[in-house]
């Protein structure tokens, strides 16, 4: 991994890994647009709460 100085352009991509019920992966990964060098890469879980239809 490499650091990002400030002023760099970067690219966020994300996507969902899977979802089984109200359960949800998703993973992100942060690149220099110029060079093309990973600066940080991570997973979340998520928990969706089932809002109120009233």
């Amino acid at each position: 991994m490499s650091k990002a100085k400030l002023g760099d352009e970067l690219e966020i991509t994300s996507r969902v890994l899977g979802q089984l019920g109200r359960y949800c992966g998703t993973s992100i990964l942060v690149r220099n647009k110029a060079t093309g060098e990973v600066i940080a890469e991570g997973r979340h879980s998520l928990f969706a709460i089932h809002t109120s239809k009233l």
